[in-house]
């Protein structure tokens, strides 16, 4: 288990430079000075390197296959939760619901690039934000979030989940899931705007 977490933001010459070094997990990402740096209201979790392959096109479902398995990884890596049959599950059952249960590749309206959970906007974390894609909740809802590339979709979600969805971060990261768990059911129905409060 991984105990020793240090963050930084570092600005030098107009980039943002955001260094997360977590034992055992060490990354730097850098912004680019030609997108607009945006501090978040916390540093970024430790990013793990994503595998070759994983950028996930906006409006575009990820499915529950190959790329899901992908991405459930990253994002249970990044939580410090394990990557068991209960939380694998429950990550693919999240996506699903996101997606409306289209395949990998399938147009899916609203989906944000490298944001397969969907962040909106107003979820706190928007370094490595690029835009937003219209909410498949309907007018009224806050937009999804585009990323940059996997590395900030994968260190945002995690921040999220850590700091605003405790019932569901101590799911995860207890290993016991989200299926089936009555005590994530507010914050799966806060999450997805009333859309869902259950994941089978």
């Amino acid at each position: 288990m991984l105990t020793v977490r240090r963050k930084a933001a570092v600005v030098f010459d107009g980039l943002l430079i955001l260094a997360a070094a977590l034992a055992g997990c060490g990354s730097a990402a850098v912004v680019p000075a030609h997108r607009a740096p945006v501090t978040p209201a916390h540093p970024p979790a430790c990013t793990p390197k994503p595998v070759p392959g994983m950028a996930l096109a906006a409006r575009t479902s990820v499915g529950t296959g190959a790329l899901a398995s992908q991405w459930t990884t990253a994002i249970l890596t990044a939580l410090d939760a394990p990557v068991n049959s209960a939380d694998t599950a429950s990550m693919l059952a999240w996506f699903a619901a996101e997606d409306a249960g289209h395949i990998a590749g399938q147009y899916t309206y609203g989906a944000g690039e490298d944001n397969p959970l969907n962040l909106a906007a107003v979820s706190g974390d928007t370094v490595g934000a690029t835009g937003s894609e219209p909410s498949g909740a309907g007018p009224g809802h806050p937009g999804n979030l585009d990323f940059r590339t996997p590395a900030y979709g994968i260190a945002a979600t995690a921040q999220v989940i850590e700091t605003r969805y405790p019932a569901i971060n101590a799911a995860l990261t207890s290993g016991k899931g989200l299926i089936g768990n009555p005590a994530v059911s507010a914050e799966l129905s806060e999450w997805s705007g009333g859309g869902y409060a259950s994941l089978r």
